[in-house]
């Protein structure tokens, strides 16, 4: 395990170090599961914008391919339900 020096307020350092005493646990351990959080709690949230865009993205073409004109006629709508019908109805592989 590495060991490091952080500059940290006064006032942080003393809820710290409180926390610590309640729980019966260590200054440094105290501060590396918070980093383990904080880091886990971001990567979190950075999915969940990658798994947005994704669907925004989705959406978008959506939207294009309804408005778009078939050679058939069809309202792009139509086709899309049609489309997901036939894919509804496929037999799933084992």
């Amino acid at each position: 395990m590495a060991k490091l020096t952080i500059f940290l307020p006064d006032e942080l350092l003393a809820e710290i170090d409180a926390h610590a005493a309640r729980e019966d646990r260590s200054r440094s351990s105290v501060i590396r599961e918070a980093s383990a959080h904080y880091l886990a709690s971001t990567q979190s949230a950075e999915a969940d914008a990658r798994r947005r865009a994704a669907v925004d993205e989705s959406l978008a073409l959506f939207d294009e391919l309804v408005a778009a004109p078939s050679l058939d006629g069809r309202p792009g709508l139509e086709i899309l339900r049609e489309a997901r019908g036939a894919l509804e109805r496929k037999p799933r592989r084992p």
